[in-house]
């Protein structure tokens, strides 16, 4: 890994990197989109044209636009664009309502909600419709006769820009503020730890609405003059295909996309020939996806560890194959960490302790939140992960779990991700999610949900348990599901687990049959 450096990067907005790029490589492909191609040259036109088009409509410093964020060329446009004209912009999932829309607008104030035509049509038939004003993120994103509004003379790169809502470890969703600047510096990590360059095409295989695809694709490919390829929604056969009949080089995914792409691998054509990296994000990576991808697509998979909060904490890279057991790799350039004890004192290597972080990248506070940020951004610049790890002697950080998801058995801690690991090694499990439910004044038991794959009670699973944890680390009851709800990043939707799992009412011995 590239030395660290403590000299900051210089402020820089997205415009920049836009025009840069259109200036230095204005015929070079930007964006790539199934048959089409757009190049740094337009790329920089429409953005520009966008811009002034968003102004017209109203958009500027004060006010917020809400992005209806698909992986597709209208959506990159629509994000620079914002970035131009000094609005704030909030990244949402395609398919936000109409009432989630409104309740946006009473918190944020006056903005626009831009998106697709088709979407943004059946946005405008709800009863009652978005308070914001729709513009379609077409070429035409703006009525005919708007006039050209023009973009401010110099927009502060370290402003407010990105608000990326999230429920963090609490499950309230707060929004975290950015600035381009932030954005732009978090991508300079990415570009100089994987040595990412003009030659490169960069497949993102994630939601660019969230800060992994938007930080370590978007905007790295914009810094470094790649070509960034998008495939619109993930579908496992087409997203192999992409990789190899546009010779990607780079992929993004979730490691529950690259357990499909290795399962699809097995029945596809040639390997993708030109992919050198491969990146996830968004879960933990399991050791067994790994080394099935690798064996069906030839290639090794490096996991990225960050948050909404702090961008990049921790990377492995493909140099870095001294051990098998990397953990989440060591801290990206740049990158501070410490690991305490409940008091705030430096606990002693490999000792598990809480983690807390130092980013060029961090973010500047939750919105309206000051008691909130307070409670994680200490006034020293450090950031409270509320993750617990530990570090091996080479400096590696290995992640043991979150502080706040321990459960808390008559006074005993209990870990779920072992509860977890012990599930998921019988053999008929294929997924399980753990947590504490409350019993009033009495503490909390072990709860879990589990995917099986054959017929199985809960009562085989805590005699398999039994056999591998101590007595208070056996879940107390078991449910079955046939899925595990999950985010659009892939991440588990634990809150939903729990709060399904309480419907469902299975108790132990004995329970449903998968």
């Amino acid at each position: 890994m590239p030395a660290s450096s403590d000299r900051p990067a210089p402020s820089r907005t997205l415009w920049s990197l836009v025009d840069e790029a259109a200036r230095t490589r204005p015929d070079a492909a930007a964006v790539r989109h199934g048959a089409g191609t757009m190049t740094y040259r337009q790329l920089r036109d429409r953005v520009e044209g966008t811009a002034r088009r968003l102004r017209a409509a109203g958009l500027g410093p004060g006010t917020t636009a809400g992005l209806l964020f698909d992986n597709t060329p209208d959506a990159v446009v629509a994000f620079l664009a914002v970035a131009g004209t000094g609005a704030r912009l909030v990244p949402l999932e395609p398919d936000t309502g109409a009432r989630a829309l409104r309740e946006l607008a009473d918190e944020l104030g006056d903005g626009a909600v831009l998106g697709s035509e088709a979407r943004l049509r059946a946005l405008s038939s709800a009863d009652p419709a978005p308070a914001w004003t729709p513009v379609p993120t077409g070429e035409h994103g703006a009525p005919e006769d708007a006039g050209a509004g023009e973009l401010p003379a110099d927009t502060d790169p370290e402003a407010p820009f990105l608000l990326q809502y999230t429920s963090g470890s609490t499950g309230a969703p707060k929004a975290a503020v950015h600035s381009q600047a932030n954005l732009v510096r978090g991508g300079e990590i990415y570009r100089r730890t994987f040595g990412v360059t003009e030659a490169d095409r960069v497949l993102a295989a994630v939601p660019l609405l969230h800060s992994f695809g938007m930080v370590s694709g978007l905007v790295t490919s914009l810094l470094s003059g790649a070509c960034l390829v998008l495939t619109g929604r993930f579908v496992p056969a087409r997203t192999l295909e992409t990789l190899a009949g546009d010779h990607c080089t780079v992929l993004l995914a979730t490691p529950l996309a690259y357990d499909l792409l290795a399962r699809a691998a097995a029945a596809a054509g040639p390997r993708p020939a030109r992919l050198r990296l491969c990146l996830s994000s968004g879960a933990p990576l399991p050791a067994e996806v790994a080394d099935r991808f690798r064996a069906r697509c030839g290639q090794d998979v490096q996991q990225i560890y960050g948050s909404t909060e702090a961008g990049i904490i921790a990377c492995q890279v493909p140099e870095d194959t001294t051990t098998r057991e990397r953990g989440v790799g060591r801290p990206a350039p740049g990158v501070s960490v410490r690991l305490t004890d409940d008091e705030g004192r430096p606990v002693p290597e490999g000792t598990a302790g809480q983690l807390l972080v130092r980013t060029p990248a961090m973010f500047a506070g939750y919105l309206g939140q000051p008691a909130v940020t307070a409670g994680v951004l200490l006034p020293d610049g450090w950031y409270v992960t509320g993750d617990i790890a530990r570090s091996d002697e080479d400096g590696r950080l290995h992640l043991v779990g979150r502080k706040d998801s321990f459960i808390n058995v008559g006074g005993k801690k209990v870990n779920p991700h072992d509860v977890e690991h012990a599930l998921t090694a019988h053999p008929d499990v294929a997924e399980a999610v753990v947590w504490g439910e409350d019993l009033g004044g009495l503490g909390q038991r072990v709860r879990a949900t589990v995917v099986a794959t054959a017929e199985l009670t809960a009562h085989d699973l805590t005699a398999h348990c039994r056999a591998r944890l101590l007595p208070h680390q056996v879940p107390g009851q078991v449910e079955f599901v046939t899925e595990i709800p999950r985010t659009s990043l892939g991440k588990i939707r634990r809150a939903a687990v729990a709060r399904s799992a309480g419907d469902a009412g299975t108790s132990l011995p004995g329970g449903p049959r998968a």
